[in-house]
């Protein structure tokens, strides 16, 4: 298949400048193109029918004088499969290699150390994914490519292609880890998320110029289907056609913000869209089934009574638009409700509340309740972080036990997801969401999709997404016509298949479903979809397989089976057993996972003899219309990257995250002033914390830190420095440090750095002195030896 990527090649670039100069300061820089390592985004791929396939490419640049590694955190769409990978260097191309992440680490790791070029993606979350490309010489630029397959979501007759652009801000929970952190991002590693430095990317400042150039271009080949009313509700569009009738989709010039998700709508039209199987045969003889039912019109529905808990963020990260669109949300389902059901309301930030008089319990939707109810609602505003476990625990609660089995349990969740403590949560909720539908509607332009599905999936119940006010309405439409139990439900496929993901499904009005599997051998000639009805009666429908030569089939489906099994991990189900499963299963399909990563290594040349590298990670864009990054809750242990005219090295970058435990310390009198949530007193609370079972233990020093070391500790923790004090025994450090070698030259360097603005009386200089101080601590528990949290996936 034709991409036509030579018309938005990653590689055309202007003049490289080099930044040669020395003064530059710590971790300072000012470059033509700013230093930031990113320069091009590429994405082109084609739709074909209800499926697609990309291609993405992204271009880096060193306009350095040093040798550089990137570091890039980025989003993809959760349900497509990445199954390729491939560096660029000139005219040259490494395919990358699909293996077991840490082996993955461990070759990108030892590549870079022997001065060769490298590259390795590794996925965070289902749709955060982490980029190195390391050993760029100055002057060159690269490029990596990734392939995706997957599925277009159809509701009511509309088809969506959703790709995301930019990983938001996250609210970071729990009590930060002891020791080196995992990653490069700007949070702490905490017990509730010990991989928080992994998903949280420095942030560009509100009006930074853009520093990434965005081409995005997709052929759209209907596949017999009868497409019209083609949209993009976030962006401008290029339409036009080809002389094969491909619909040619690009986005208009000028268009180069990555700060929001790219949303295609196109209808297909409702009586189209019909039931079918498509079958693909492998090398290996198996068949994967891709089952798509439609939900007839002649099915009963259900007017069972139904209890209904609304339960709406209300945190930071909601600020603006989207705290007017869920308001009304809430609003609108309470006020669709009758007598006959009954409701409860939670608000949540970081902090439960539960408004009279429905507080701890279901009351009847009377005209009167549901009227005070709204106008309580419609006070609400945004604050704080962003605590869903508790919220939801309390949402389930309201439910009588052992539950009605004549009335449907729904829960209404309106957020935008944006939290790093998605294990965490999926552990917490399972086992209560048993029986309960959560629907979920995700607010953003920018949203945590893959959470949100999750969650909706547990109990059968359903996910729509909000980006826009002029969406919301025809989203709420959808959400009454299906709140409540489904059209169908337990649906099978006889023969029955293996594998099948997901492995038990429900179906809504206007909603078709997916099914994937596989049978071992040759596809029957006919398979029948079984199922029961909303009035208990048995759903009997006969389907002709399709067989196909489209492996995206196989992806899709692939992709499908591994989101589960890494949920039920996350869920709990915890043992090396699953994992090494995933793994193989991962291996077997060519599917990237959390357990496995693509590695491509140039072994041409060597190209820097030693391999040291200058650090940089990418900062991305604030979402579009969040306020700042303070907005999203995460002040607790994601502190707002530096001001983007400042390049930092990874050890820089990792000292001002470490450096917030510090400065909360010190503020700890002035919390209420500062109205920073509750959550941040615990956070910053001095009792030992146990880091979480799950993952490895932090590392522990077995011998005793230098003298020096906690002299500047014990000056670090007092609320005004000893300017005096400290420089002496800043000079006692910086001695101690150069006879530690080649492995603390940066720190002597950006020591004398922290020197002069002390000596200068910097505002600045508190910060950057106990962010430098958290660097060394890391630097000797690593020379002293010490348990690692290396395979924190794990």
């Amino acid at each position: 298949m034709t991409m036509m990527l030579d018309e938005i090649s990653v590689l055309d670039q202007e003049p490289i400048r080099r930044d040669d100069d020395e003064d530059a300061g710590f971790g300072g820089l000012e470059t033509a193109q700013g230093g930031l390592p990113l320069c091009r985004l590429a994405v082109a791929g084609r739709i074909t029918g209800l499926l697609y396939r990309l291609t993405v490419m992204q271009g880096f640049v060193n306009v350095h004088a040093d040798p550089l590694e990137a570091t890039y955190i980025f989003p993809l769409p959760a349900r497509a499969g990445v199954t390729r990978f491939r560096l660029q260097v000139g005219e040259r191309v490494i395919d990358g290699v699909l293996k077991e992440r840490g082996a993955a680490r461990t070759e990108y790791d030892q590549a870079i150390q022997q001065g060769r070029r490298a590259a390795i993606a590794e996925e965070e979350r289902p749709e955060v994914f982490t980029m190195r490309v390391g050993n760029i010489p100055p002057g060159e630029a690269v490029t990596v490519e990734l392939e995706l397959a997957g599925p277009l979501a159809v509701t009511d007759g509309e088809a969506t292609f959703r790709f995301p652009l930019v990983v938001a801000p996250r609210y970071i929970p729990g009590v930060p880890l002891d020791g080196p952190a995992v990653g490069l991002g700007t949070a702490l590693d905490t017990d509730a998320v010990p991989d928080a430095s992994r998903i949280s990317p420095p942030v560009l400042l509100l009006g930074q110029p853009n520093p990434v150039h965005l081409r995005f271009r997709l052929e759209l080949d209907p596949a017999g289907l009868p497409l019209s009313d083609l949209r993009a509700s976030l962006h401008a569009l290029c339409l036009s056609q080809t002389e094969e009738g491909l619909h040619v989709i690009e986005l208009a010039p000028g268009v180069e913000r990555l700060d929001r998700d790219v949303i295609l709508r196109f209808r297909v039209g409702e009586e189209q869209v019909r039931s079918g199987l498509s079958v693909y045969r492998n090398a290996d003889g198996e068949t994967t089934a891709l089952l798509t039912v439609v939900p007839p019109a002649a099915l009963p529905a259900s007017f069972r009574p139904r209890d209904v808990m609304v339960v709406l963020d209300r945190s930071g990260s909601m600020n603006g638009w989207k705290m007017v669109a869920a308001r009304r949300a809430a609003g609108r389902i309470i006020d669709t409700l009758t007598e006959r059901d009954r409701f409860g309301v939670i608000l949540f930030d970081d902090r439960l509340e539960e408004p009279a008089p429905s507080a701890g319990q279901l009351i009847v939707a009377t005209d009167r309740c549901r009227f005070r109810a709204v106008e309580f609602l419609a006070k609400v505003e945004a604050r704080g972080g962003t605590e869903i476990s508790p919220a939801l625990k309390r949402a389930l609660a309201y439910f009588p036990n052992p539950p009605d089995p004549d009335r449907e349990r729904v829960v209404l969740f309106v957020t935008d997801g944006q939290v790093g403590n998605e294990d965490q949560l999926l552990r917490q909720v399972e086992q209560a969401a048993q029986g309960c539908r959560i629907f979920a509607v995700g607010i953003d332009r920018a949203v945590n999709v893959s959470l949100l599905e999750r969650l909706a999936g547990y109990g059968g119940g359903h996910f729509e997404l909000v980006e826009s006010e002029d969406r919301l309405d025809e989203v709420l439409c959808a959400v009454h016509r299906r709140l409540g139990a489904p059209v169908l439900t337990e649906v099978r496929l006889e023969p029955a298949l293996q594998e099948m993901a997901p492995e038990v499904a429900d179906l809504f009005p206007g909603a078709p479903l997916r099914l994937g599997g596989q049978w071992p051998g040759s596809p029957p000639v006919q398979v029948t979809v079984t199922g029961r009805t909303a009035d208990g009666g048995a759903f009997r429908q006969t389907l002709t397989p399709v067989e196909t030569v489209d492996n995206a089939v196989q992806t899709i489906w692939a992709r499908a089976r591994v989101l589960d099994l890494e949920h039920q991990f996350a869920a709990g189900h915890r043992n090396p057993e699953l994992s090494d499963a995933i793994t193989a299963f991962s291996l077997k399909y060519g599917v990237l996972c959390r357990f496995t990563a693509f590695v491509a290594v140039d072994r041409s040349e060597v190209v820097n003899p030693g391999g040291e590298v200058q650090q940089i990670v990418q900062p991305v864009e604030l979402p579009s219309q969040w306020a700042t990054p303070m907005m999203a809750g995460v002040v607790a242990c994601a502190p707002c990257a530096p001001p983007p005219s400042m390049r930092m090295s990874t050890v820089a970058r990792r000292m001002m995250a470490a450096s917030h435990r510090f400065i909360a310390d010190a503020a700890e009198g002035d919390m209420d002033c500062l109205d920073i949530p509750a959550f941040l007193r615990r956070e910053t609370s001095d009792a030992p914390r146990e880091p979480a079972s799950v993952y490895e233990a932090a590392p522990t020093s077995p011998k005793p830190l230098p003298p020096w070391f906690e002299r500047l500790e014990t000056l670090a923790k007092a609320s005004v420095l000893d300017t005096v004090e400290l420089l002496a025994a800043m000079q006692e450090a910086l001695t101690e440090l150069e006879a530690l070698g080649k492995s603390a030259a940066k720190l002597v360097k950006e020591g004398k750095e922290v020197i002069r603005l002390l000596e200068d009386g910097s505002s600045d200089a508190p910060i950057w002195f106990r962010a430098w101080l958290a660097r060394v601590r890391e630097v000797l528990e690593r020379k002293a030896g010490g348990k690692s949290r290396w395979a924190w996936w794990r």
